[in-house]
């Protein structure tokens, strides 16, 4: 009977990993471009293929959750960011991405909880504030999301929509007044959203500003607001 030569061994069995994570890799490459051209199942059918190969894959675990992420199947996209939050609990993207899985589910407790987690890992991180803002306002926690807001605005200054939604949250704060001004600066830096003009609107009649508000209820209208046509006819002269 003749001992096995470990080194040999040791050697056969790397090179045979080796192998199976290039095969893995593959596969992870081919349904990353069908993903791209939006062949999503078939992309979906080269992940799995990359995690029966190698269990241990992040990135097909990842690129797998955002393909069901897109076929708007966020339970199943959950499961794949759970998965991979367990193998790897520093890997933000998995949080932020689940987060918004739970958000567009309607589980927005959840999403505040995971945005928390990524504003730790990544206090720069603008997506982040701006979500669990848009998150706590779902809540109707004006106050928190206000905060988040404010957070968010001084790193990403030229996003037009942080400050739509801090327009917002101050409007249902009942402060009209700076609730104008941020749709003020969402219009300057963006003029073609009839949201901007139609809200900006419903400030200004608060604020008694009905001309203002008329105007921009007309500009709303020329940009396709389906709603701004029935304002104009009920509350303008």
């Amino acid at each position: 009977m003749h001992k096995l030569n470990t080194v040999a061994f040791i050697l056969l069995v790397s090179i045979q990993q080796g192998m199976s994570q290039e095969k893995a890799q593959q596969y992870i490459e081919s349904g990353r471009e069908k993903h791209e051209k939006g062949r999503l199942l078939s992309a979906i059918d080269d992940y799995n293929k990359a995690i029966e190969i190698d269990r241990n894959s992040l990135e097909a675990y990842y690129l797998r959750g955002n393909a069901y992420f897109d076929l708007e199947d966020f339970q199943t996209a959950i499961n794949d960011y759970t998965s991979l939050i367990q193998m790897k609990p520093d890997y933000k993207d998995a949080w932020f991405n689940r987060a918004n899985a739970f958000y567009e589910t309607g589980r927005f407790e959840e999403s505040v909880s995971d945005l928390t987690t990524v504003i730790k890992l990544d206090p720069q991180n603008y997506d982040a504030w701006f979500t669990r803002g848009n998150a706590y306002f779902k809540l109707g926690k004006y106050k928190e999301a206000l905060l988040d807001f404010n957070q968010g605005i001084p790193l990403n200054p030229e996003y037009p929509d942080g400050y739509y939604d801090r327009g917002n949250t101050y409007f249902y704060l009942e402060d009209y007044e700076s609730s104008v001004l941020d749709y003020s600066k969402a219009i300057e830096l963006q003029d073609q959203t009839y949201d901007y003009y139609f809200n900006r609107a419903l400030a200004e009649f608060y604020l008694e500003m009905d001309d203002q508000a008329c105007s921009d209820l007309q500009q709303a209208r020329e940009l396709g607001d389906p709603e701004a046509g029935e304002y104009i006819r009920e509350l303008c002269r």
